[in-house]
């Protein structure tokens, strides 16, 4: 999941937009279990479009799903998927976490799970640039996965100058890096790097020199989780330097209760929560109350990745730390605008 495709997929409008959801086990390529439950979830897909739009309109969407399981099933599987297809659009987005197997259709995709996947999960980014190529990678502690679109991979077209290639590369980069920043490593031969460094909108966490059109995603990972641990490391500190600071300065709230409700408010500047913090709960008049059954009707199967959500929709930031960081403020606080 990467954030310029998913400000995409959110932008987009119209019926049916038909979501398939499913969790997979981690495989290269998709294990033939996973595909058959995709397969079956599209044909779902297609009995409930049948009445409810045009026959054209359900084929044509339908045939893009079936498609999208098609090019899922040569790809190295994560632990979940999303196909995405509408009349005018179509996605495959690879997630790093658990996701609730199922169809949804709707006027616009569902995005929740790929909202708590970038936020929670894809943690840090790669980019690898060549003369030739550009890659890009977003991972966590586990894994990095391949971003696999409408763009990216960038190959470089035989007519494209070094100067066009270059202004390519960038544009591209710039809208990835659009919205809320992730710490980015850049990697790549060093007449590349040193053409597009100077014009990137962000300042990489490191450099990796060499030549990484190929590197597979382990290798790479193995050459650069060290240096996002570092980065975290000091970037959860000084989120806490800054809760710190806000409880000094009577902008701090501790605890989902507190931290809710100014959230939606949109008074959270920035968010601090445990990594492993999750919470099911029904919401009445504001109130909170924790609920055992996550699929239960009325439920939100996971308030926490609400909270991210609303705190970023308002041009907020979130920040994860380690487990008990937070003992003392029920795993989740804030500094407050106001």
């Amino acid at each position: 999941m990467n954030r310029a495709l998913l400000a995409q997929l959110q932008r987009l409008s119209a019926y049916p937009s038909v979501t398939v959801l499913a969790s997979t086990t981690a495989a290269d390529p998709m294990r033939d279990d996973d595909v058959k439950r995709l397969s079956a979830l599209v044909a779902d897909a297609d009995r409930r479009l049948v009445g409810d739009v045009d026959d054209e309109v359900r084929l044509a969407v339908v045939e893009r799903l079936r498609a999208l399981v098609d090019e899922a099933a040569l790809q190295r599987a994560t632990r979940a998927v999303a196909l995405c297809a509408s009349p005018e659009h179509h996605a495959v987005v690879h997630l790093g976490r658990d996701v609730r197997t199922r169809v949804v259709v709707d006027d616009t995709f569902a995005t929740r799970d790929m909202v708590a996947d970038l936020n929670r999960t894809a943690v840090f980014r790669v980019l690898t640039v060549s003369d030739r190529k550009a890659r890009l990678f977003v991972g966590d502690r586990a894994r990095l996965a391949e971003v696999r679109d409408d763009r990216w991979p960038l190959v470089r077209d035989e007519l494209d100058t070094p100067t066009g290639w270059v202004r390519t590369m960038i544009d591209a980069i710039s809208e990835e890096c659009g919205g809320q920043e992730l710490p980015t490593v850049l990697a790549g031969v060093h007449r590349t790097v040193r053409a597009v460094r100077p014009r990137l909108p962000i300042e990489p966490i490191a450099v990796l020199g060499g030549g990484h059109d190929r590197t597979g995603w382990a290798e790479l990972h193995r050459l650069v989780w060290p240096v996002v641990v570092d980065w975290m490391r000091r970037d959860g500190d000084r989120a806490m330097a800054q809760l710190d600071a806000a409880l000094g300065a009577r902008r701090f709230a501790g605890g989902i209760d507190e931290v809710w409700s100014l959230a939606a408010d949109g008074r959270v500047q920035l968010l601090v929560v445990e990594e492993d913090y999750d919470l099911a709960a029904s919401i009445d008049d504001g109130r909170i109350t924790p609920a055992a059954d996550p699929e239960a009707p009325g439920v939100v199967d996971d308030l926490i990745d609400e909270l991210i959500e609303a705190v970023l929709r308002h041009g907020g930031e979130a920040v994860m730390v380690p487990s008990g960081t937070l003992a003392a403020h029920d795993r989740v606080a804030a500094a407050l605008r106001y």
